[in-house]
């Protein structure tokens, strides 16, 4: 079997976030792993709870693929809708490992483990993408500049579909 995932994804998309959220994040985060599988975009995020599975959920969905780089050693702890996980059991330790496999950073609610993500991503120069409709750090942190390092800023979006277009703008991947 030859995989040739150049040809067949767009890139990979690291999204952070929140490992207990509301009914109304959940849904939102679906349909941001709905969009970004539709969309030919692999899926990596801590791979546990929250933000993290559903928008894995989302992705199986449209059959999109998911990694899952979660703090255990034992893979078992990943949630039920990870295709690919990878053991990292260095604790917050593994939040450069998800930002760091990503072309672009999605935030998604979220509380300290979070923010040292964003940070990471603002450090490693990878494109910033905050839902700022939902309550945590990525509504707090929304077109904000973290430090003078860069030029751009974590850019805002408010609903799904607006955050899919934003991380293909900052791709350069053609808009259809």
């Amino acid at each position: 079997m030859i995989l040739d995932f150049k040809n067949a994804f767009k890139g990979i998309v690291s999204v952070i976030g929140a490992s207990e959220i509301d009914k109304e994040t959940e849904k939102k985060t679906i349909e941001i792993g709905r969009l970004l599988a539709q969309n030919k975009f692999i899926v990596v995020c801590g791979g546990l709870s929250g933000v993290m599975e559903a928008v894995c959920k989302g992705a199986k969905k449209e059959n999109g693929l998911t990694i899952g780089i979660i703090p255990h050693t034992e893979k078992s702890g990943a949630n039920k809708f990870v295709d690919i996980v990878i053991p990292c059991p260095f604790s917050q330790a593994r939040n450069i490992v998800v930002v760091l496999s990503g072309d672009a950073c999605l935030a998604i609610s979220g509380k300290a483990g979070t923010l040292s993500e964003i940070c990471f991503a603002w450090i490693y120069q990878k494109p910033i993408v905050a839902l700022s409709s939902v309550s945590g750090w990525s509504s707090k942190i929304a077109n904000q500049k973290l430090d003078n390092r860069r030029t751009d800023k974590i850019h805002s979006v408010k609903t799904p579909i607006e955050a899919i277009e934003k991380i293909k703008e900052l791709l350069n991947i053609p808009q259809f």
